[in-house]
């Protein structure tokens, strides 16, 4: 996802409209923990702006993840707004709100700023379905599947030393 800015770079404050879709690998750009399932859509606005552009927009696909719960691969929309710096040099950031890229001659690659937009907008903990039961922690049945024969305790072992205390002051 390539945008030429040669036609913009002389003229102070001229816009650059743009439209891509394409195929994107994240472990490409260092994302293992997703994978796009549909081509990457993207559109928006680049600004001229002193010695950067400025590009604005908007994009959308599929990513398939996976459950943190059970562990099931399921895919889910991502969609968003973007903002990225492109300018020359060494890209700095004063302000440390707003992402910077290298400018590469007159052009920007905004492949590695959308990966990166995609990746921080995914749930840290996704889940398949929102009452998504996960798996038996003694072996390992899928709970969504059916319920398995484990016999648990309800009482979290952490908590075992307090019911022996609680029996201590009853009998007392």
């Amino acid at each position: 996802m390539r945008i030429d800015f040669s036609k913009i770079k002389l003229i102070p404050e001229a816009r650059q409209t743009f439209s891509f879709t394409e195929e994107m690998d994240p472990a490409a750009g260092g994302f293992d923990e997703y994978r796009l399932v549909r081509p990457l859509s993207c559109q928006g606005e680049a600004v001229h702006e002193g010695d950067a552009f400025l590009v604005r927009g908007e994009y959308a696909s599929t990513a398939a993840l996976q459950c943190s719960r059970c562990g099931r691969r399921f895919e889910s929309p991502v969609s968003g707004e973007f903002s990225v710096r492109f300018q020359g040099g060494a890209p700095t950031d004063e302000s440390g709100e707003e992402a910077v890229y290298a400018l590469e001659g007159d052009q920007a690659d905004l492949g590695p700023a959308l990966l990166s937009e995609i990746f921080f907008s995914l749930p840290m903990q996704p889940l398949c379905r929102e009452d998504c039961r996960g798996l038996c922690p003694c072996c390992g049945t899928d709970l969504n599947e059916g319920s398995c024969s484990c016999q648990r305790a309800d009482i979290d072992p952490r908590w075992e030393k307090l019911k022996g205390f609680i029996k201590q002051n009853e009998s007392s």
